[in-house]
């Protein structure tokens, strides 16, 4: 069984004459947004050519060997740099990272490596960029990625993993910012 399917598909498979499955976009946005999720920002490249952005799409993949993957825009600045440095990092945001957050996800008229003067970056392993305080921040080589639709999977392989800051972590429910303690 499919984790998000149309509600004809068991009648499909039944062999039913059902009407065929609509776009509902907008509903799958309000329903999606009742999935309360972590904040974290990906950064990739050094130097000028470092780009980063915000996501709640991420998640462990697996422990053995350790991988993560997140979902990017195909469009977007981060994965183009990714694909051609290789690697990337995850930073874990702290409940005091909302305004990075913002800023990393084009909120204001920040652009490109301009983004990075807030902070104190340090950089990992692999190169990639990682906030000192983040709650973590996991340090990746690009194992694969997956087009699908609007939104690439990155499988990253972990390389490394950096534990910095204390305290409650951002999340973000229902289009706005919340803290678990």
């Amino acid at each position: 069984m499919d984790c998000l399917e149309s509600p004809h598909r068991h009648e499909e498979a039944k062999g039913m004459n059902a009407a065929p499955a609509h776009d509902d976009s907008a509903a799958f946005r309000l329903a999606i947004r009742e999935f309360a999720a972590g904040v974290a920002i990906v950064t990739s490249g050094a130097g000028a050519a470092r780009i980063g952005c915000t996501v709640t799409a991420m998640t462990s993949l697996s422990l053995s060997p350790p991988s993560l993957l997140v979902c990017l825009g195909r469009n977007t600045g981060t994965l183009a740099r990714l694909r051609e440095t290789g690697a990337f990092a995850v930073n874990v945001l702290g409940a005091q990272h909302q305004a990075l957050s913002d800023r990393f996800a084009g909120r204001g008229d920040v652009r490109g490596p301009a983004r990075f003067s807030q902070g104190d970056w340090i950089t990992m392993v692999t190169g990639s960029p990682a906030l000192s305080d983040a709650l973590a921040a996991i340090d990746c080589r690009v194992e694969e990625i997956v087009e699908r639709h609007s939104h690439a999977i990155v499988i990253g392989a972990v390389v490394g993993v950096r534990r910095g800051g204390d305290g409650p972590a951002l999340a973000h429910w229902r289009s706005r910012y919340e803290t678990l303690a």
